[in-house]
This record gives structure tokens, sequence and C-alpha cells, in this order.
């Protein structure tokens, strides 16, 4: 078998130029060989002593015995092979962790080891993604000019309410979108609601539910979708003309794409379990109700600042690693809500790692109307806060958007005037 590291040090200081390999961010720590890592240890203390690769004569000083090649390979694909070889490593090392855990009867340990592995894959062997800006003009300009051509002006999924979908263009590849509210404010409904409105605009959805049962959440489902009450279809009352709605309902969504439930408490609980539901099912858009619940496979405890954080850090990787817009749930602490604001990004409860990793995070909360939620862009890298107000309504199944602020205070005439009358 060829010696790969080699021909990659032979390669290097035949060319004297390091570049394509710190491009390709590989580290001694690629090198399995102890004498082919001690040599290209060697270059990058040279190189950055003098600013340049040493000489073959130079290197030979310190390390005389060590046959360099002759090599004809290009640098891409020595580098390539080098991190497809890192990679195994890593690989076979996390397996024989996982089957360890295996063979003990640690099932958690197991999925751990296996996370551990494909987070430190992920973090030594990056996609190279840089752009010369200078060379990718015509990219550019074509892209821009495709924009006045998108379905109703987005770029992303619908959420199902306009005032949301203007400002944020849509859920879109690669976010990670984060919905947040008060307990029993309505953060499980508003995502459900965006997952349909993404269903019904033509995305496989996949909806992980950590609060709710499958069946539970088929009935919320099925009421919202025929515009029936939800405690009819519950308690099994529904009228004639409610039953013919949904019946019509569910034949309707049998030719559209999937839409996949989940509750899967035991092998959905973790990234590495959610990560196997998305490879398996391949969905267009993901919906995680409630990461609170997640366990974290770093083994910090569950719903601890450190956990969150390493979910919020995980969801992110997976939105931008699978091209994918995921969005999560998480509760607000109604003592850190604003009197004047409500919902903020500081009343987010126990990790501040959901505003950063976040690129939206949409809000709701209750008003004085019980039948009317304030919907909030509470923050996002792209559009500054807003809110729009939803009439909400269970017993007809039916979420609209208002055209109006239902709360807003009429003006009050100051010039002294009472009507047209004196």
């Amino acid at each position: 078998m060829a010696d790969f590291e080699r021909l990659l040090v032979s390669r290097v200081i035949q060319d004297k130029d390091l570049s394509d390999v710190a491009d390709a961010g590989i580290t001694p720590a690629f090198f399995g060989d102890p004498d082919n890592r001690a040599v290209f240890k060697a270059i990058l203390r040279h190189k950055g002593q003098y600013g340049e690769v040493p000489s073959l004569a130079t290197i030979k000083t310190d390390f005389p015995t060590y046959k360099f090649i002759k090599v004809e390979d290009s640098m891409q694909v020595l580098t390539d092979r080098i991190r497809e070889l890192h990679t195994l490593a890593l690989l076979e090392q996390g397996l024989a962790d996982s089957v360890d855990a295996h063979e003990e009867g640690n099932a958690l340990a197991a999925m751990a080891a296996l996370h551990k592995t494909l987070s430190e894959i992920a973090a030594a062997v990056p996609n190279v993604r840089d752009t010369d800006l200078t060379q990718t003009g015509n990219e550019r300009l074509a892209r821009y000019l495709s924009l006045k051509d998108l379905p109703d002006g987005l770029r992303g999924i619908p959420t199902g309410f306009s005032t949301i979908d203007r400002a944020t263009q849509g859920l879109q590849k690669e976010q990670l979108i984060t919905f947040v509210g008060p307990p029993k404010a309505g953060k499980s409904t508003l995502l459900l609601l965006a997952a349909m409105a993404a269903h019904l605009y033509g995305v496989k959805v996949l909806f992980i539910g950590f609060e709710m049962s499958n069946e539970e959440q088929e009935e919320r489902y099925d009421s919202i979708r025929a515009g029936i009450s939800h405690a009819r279809l519950r308690n099994g009352t529904l009228k004639k003309q409610d039953w013919d709605k949904l019946e019509k309902a569910i034949r309707e969504i049998e030719n559209m794409p999937s839409f996949f439930l989940s509750s899967d408490s035991m092998n959905a609980t973790t990234l590495t379990g959610v990560e196997s539901k998305i490879d398996a099912l391949r969905p267009d858009f993901v919906v995680v109700d409630g990461i609170y619940m997640m366990q974290d496979e770093l083994g910090e405890a569950q719903g601890s600042p450190q956990a969150l954080t390493n979910l919020t850090r995980g969801f992110k990787r997976m939105a931008k690693n699978r091209q994918l817009p995921i969005a999560i749930s998480t509760q607000v602490l109604e003592w850190k809500m604003n009197k004047k604001k409500g919902v903020t990004s500081d009343s987010i409860g126990y990790s501040s790692s959901f505003a950063q990793d976040s690129d939206v995070i949409l809000g709701v909360e209750k008003t004085e109307d019980p039948d009317i939620n304030k919907i909030k862009v509470v923050l996002a890298r792209n559009c500054p806060p807003l809110e729009t107000f939803v009439q909400w309504d269970w017993e007809t199944g039916r979420f609209e958007e208002l055209n109006e602020d239902p709360f807003a205070m009429e003006e009050e005439n100051t010039d002294g005037w009472q009507g047209a009358a004196y």
C-alpha cells in the first residue's frame, strides 16, 4: 500500500509549498506513522521560524535516514487521501469504543462514542468552502438575478404567517430557527403550524416531539387541516359536516410529500439519533420540539447550560452539514420576560447559546384576549424584530394572521374639537 504520508511530506519538500496542505486543514495529528509525523512537525517549525519550507538538504540534516520520494501525484490527490485515511482512523477508534460500550450493555455510552467520533471528524476534516470574490462575480450576478423569480418572493420555506415570511424570506437551508415562549403559550402549536405550512408548500417534513405522543400530534394536525373542533375530534362528537371535512382533509394529503411524526424517546433523544432519522427519512425540513428534554452525548447533565450549548451547537452544525433548515423549541423564563417587550432573547432559559447559534428566533406570547396570540421575530441575522397577531381558535381549527394590531389604541383627538360640530 502506498505510504501517502511520506508522499505528502516529500511533495511539500519538492514544491517548497505548504499552502495546499494548510488549506486542506491537515495537521500533525493526521499522521499515524511517528517518523512521518516528526518530519512534518519539523517542516512546520521551520516554516514558522523562517517563513519558508526547508530545502531537502536542510531537512536531511535532522533526519538523515528518512527516505524522501520523487512524487508524481498532485497535492490535491495527496491531501484528499490523507484526509480520507485520517477519517477512517477516527472512525475505527470510535467504532471500537462504541462496540466496547455495546458489549457492556451501555447503549447511551455506545451512542456517545459514535457522536464524539462524528464531532471529531467534523472538526478535524472540515469541508473547505473558501470563495475568492474576485473570481465569482458572474455566479453572484446570476444568483441575484434569479431572486426576482422566487415563488412568493421567498428564499426558503414559509412559516404560514405572511408578516414573518416577508421579513425573513422564509426558513432557509443551513439555518437554525428557534421557537421560544413561556410554558403553555403555544410553542408546540406554532411549530406544528410552521411544519404544516412547509408541508403545504411541497416539502417533506420530519417532526420530532418530546412533549406529546404521535397520536396527540395527529389529532392536532387533522383538526387544523380539516378546520374542525379539536375537542370534538378527541371526544368523538363530530357532526356529519365536520366528519366530511376530516375525511376530505385526510384523503388530500395522501398525494402530498411525506410528513413524518416521531416521538421516539429511545432513539431520537440525542443528536446522533436525530441525524440517523434524517439520514433514513431524507426530509427537507426538520422540527425538534423541546430540545431541553434531549440527552447530551458528551455527558453533561440534562437541561444544564453546557448540555443545551452542546445541543444548539450540534443542531447548527447539522443544519449546515445536511443543508437543511432545522427548527427547535425551548422555553423562556417568565421572570426574565421584559414587562414592556415581553419575550426577548435575554429571557430564553438556561443558556445564551440559543441566541448565539440561531439564525432566527421566533417567539409566541399570550395576550389579554385568550383567542389571540402574538407571534414575533425576537432576533434574526437578516431582519429587524417585528410582531404580528394570530387568531388562535381550536374550536374551529383556524389559526389566521390578523391584518392589524387588535390592541392598538385609537389616537386621541388633541385639537380640542369633538367631531365636526361646534
